[in-house]
């Protein structure tokens, strides 16, 4: 699963889509979810309220507003996050982008399986650095051993140099419909849900929701 929760711009850090991710985890039992623009304090109240069994890495990236919270233990740290249903097997891995975004990643045991989850958002435009980003983040996953996924708001078009060079390699989940993933500007299609190799049976949705401007991204694939 991958969702832009729209977390400051939309909603100033409530915790709305908060609660709306959260059920979406819990009632499908998904195994990897990546989020993007989410506060820390909604990224504890999802993981605070899910079952046990589940694991989960934070990083601040580069900020588009305040977070609205009032942590006074945690701040008001704005990023992206990763959780997997699953035991995460050594430290979060981040990686630093170009345009000074972030990804962050980890090693998870999920259904026996040992892989590589990460989480992603790239600069929102080739002028902003969107290509490098994109360069740059093929390269990071590429030294990763094993099974990889790597899903979120990747802010690049289907017809990107980029997204060709991440095809080579990598699956997209929705590549047979190439649905919308960002309802803006008529909607658009910038939200991926990458597999390499090591994954089959490529399938995804995607579902419209009024907790962001995203919608959510179902994804399913066989190890």
């Amino acid at each position: 699963m991958a969702f832009n929760l729209c977390g400051v711009m939309c909603s100033k850090g409530s915790m709305a889509p908060a609660s709306y991710t959260l059920k979406q985890i819990r009632s499908r039992s998904i195994d990897v979810a990546s989020l993007q623009e989410v506060c820390f304090s909604q990224y504890r109240y999802i993981t605070d309220r899910l079952p046990r069994g589940y694991s989960a890495a934070f990083t601040a990236t580069k900020s588009l507003g305040t977070c609205d919270n009032y942590d006074k233990r945690y701040g008001r740290s704005y990023g992206i996050a990763v959780i997997v249903r699953g035991s995460m097997l050594g430290p979060k891995h981040v990686k630093i982008l170009p345009s000074g975004r972030h990804s962050v990643g980890m090693y998870a045991q999920v259904k026996g399986r040992k892989l590589f989850a990460a989480s992603v958002h790239n600069a929102t435009s080739v002028a902003l650095g969107n290509e490098q980003d994109l360069e740059s983040l093929y390269e990071w996953l590429l030294t990763k051993s094993g099974p990889v996924l790597s899903a979120g708001d990747y802010n690049a078009f289907l017809y990107q140099p980029g997204v060709a060079r991440l095809k080579t390699f990598f699956t997209d989940a929705d590549e047979a419909d190439n649905e919308i993933t960002f309802n803006p500007y008529g909607g658009r299609k910038i939200d991926y849900i990458f597999t390499s190799p090591h994954f089959a049976g490529e399938t995804g949705d995607t579902l419209y929701t009024s907790a962001s401007d995203h919608r959510l991204y179902l994804g399913a694939a066989w190890l």
